[in-house]
């Protein structure tokens, strides 16, 4: 997982933007810093299953421009840094002693805390106070491994709504990278105006261009809520069966920073239910774990869902990846109308986020456990 992306690359120097293209430069709008505060997915829970090669459950992963670890070990799941403090080789290609990590360097043995365990050349000698793998929170939560980089603002796993309901059936699809900000995948995934152009096959209807403006309301934890009614005879969603069927309207739930969902009704009273969390693997590039989740059909075949999904995201990703730059520039730099009410409101959430984080932990947790009638 490590090797699926190049390097991280860090575009903000001294308050500017700069695209990997070299094409934008402008001011930076978003404190990247901030979303180490909040739980992402790095992998799931299969892939750390498949990860054992005769060495142990052990997985390299990226998340926020930091190489980690993630093993099995006794306790459950950990992450740690992956680098060995001693001779900064690659812990993920080591071995899973069970209770600890080993280096495939020197054998350096890291428990789940970050603690040395053990130096082979060094037995009877004492463990220099020093020695100390970088841990970080892991947990498992709908079958992904989730970690956060920095506990101290006490945030917790974003709700899935429907994933522990037994009058669903909740699918994993397969994750995707995108080379674009996290928050950026979000926008493209929350706004219904692209439709006819980017999905008139699939979502919308070329001759459907006009969608009704939602209300938005906000709820603690960092959640904003609003519904989409769709254009008469717009084609929105696919059926338990694998065909199109019209809306009756649709219910977003943002979660920040990165998570959506959407509660698809159809005119016939069933309900799909899409969940999305699009983790920053760095400054410009992302990684989407989600859900297809349906009450109707439930001993039916799941691939027409998914392969109705991965349609339309075979449709956005050349467009999304094709923003410039890949992260929210500064409002200025772009233009924006009526329709564009969900991703302006979304950027003032993350913008007043951010400052409350630079404001301290403690400050970002009251952001986000406030009530507000507007942001």
């Amino acid at each position: 997982m490590c090797n699926a992306i190049p390097p991280p690359r860090q575009w903000q120097r001294a308050g500017q933007l700069h695209s990997s293209g070299g094409r934008y430069m402008g001011e930076s709008f978003l404190d990247n810093e901030t979303w180490r505060y909040f739980w992402h997915p790095v992998c799931t829970v299969k892939e750390l299953a498949e990860s054992d090669k005769g060495r142990g459950e052990l997985l390299c992963a990226r998340l926020l421009g930091t190489e980690l670890v993630i093993a099995r070990l006794d306790s459950g799941v950990v992450a740690m840094n992956n680098r060995c403090p001693h001779r900064s080789a690659k812990l993920h290609l080591g071995w899973n002693r069970g209770d600890s990590v080993q280096c495939p360097y020197h054998g350096w043995q890291w428990g789940a805390d970050g603690s040395c365990k053990g130096i082979p050349a060094a037995p009877d000698g004492p463990i220099p106070p020093n020695a100390k793998a970088v841990s970080y929170d892991c947990a498992e939560r709908y079958g992904l491994v989730w970690v956060r980089l920095d506990g101290s603002a006490g945030t917790a796993i974003p709700e899935h709504p429907v994933f522990d309901d037994p009058a669903f059936r909740c699918v994993p699809g397969p994750s995707y990278d995108w080379k674009t900000h996290s928050a950026r995948r979000v926008e493209n995934y929350t706004d219904l105006a692209h439709f006819p152009f980017v999905h008139p096959e699939t979502l919308g209807s070329a001759g459907h261009v006009t969608f009704l403006t939602p209300q938005i309301a906000f709820r603690k934890e960092g959640r904003m809520r609003f519904r989409y009614a769709p254009p008469e005879g717009a084609r929105n969603a696919v059926d338990a069966s694998g065909n199109f069927s019209p809306l009756a309207f649709s219910d977003y739930t943002i979660r920040l920073p990165f998570g959506v969902s959407v509660d698809l009704t159809l005119q016939n009273g069933a309900r799909t239910v899409l969940w999305v969390w699009a983790t920053p693997l760095d400054d410009i590039h992302c990684r989407s774990f989600w859900f297809a989740c349906r009450n109707g059909d439930l001993d039916g075949p799941d691939q027409p869902h998914i392969d109705q999904q991965m349609r339309i995201l075979e449709e956005d990703v050349d467009i999304v990846e094709s923003q410039d730059p890949e992260q929210i520039p500064h409002p200025r730099d772009e233009i924006a109308v009526a329709p564009d009410k969900v991703s302006l409101t979304y950027r003032r959430l993350l913008y007043a986020l951010c400052k409350a984080k630079a404001q301290g932990p403690e400050a970002l947790k009251a952001f986000l456990d406030t009530e507000r009638d507007d942001i």
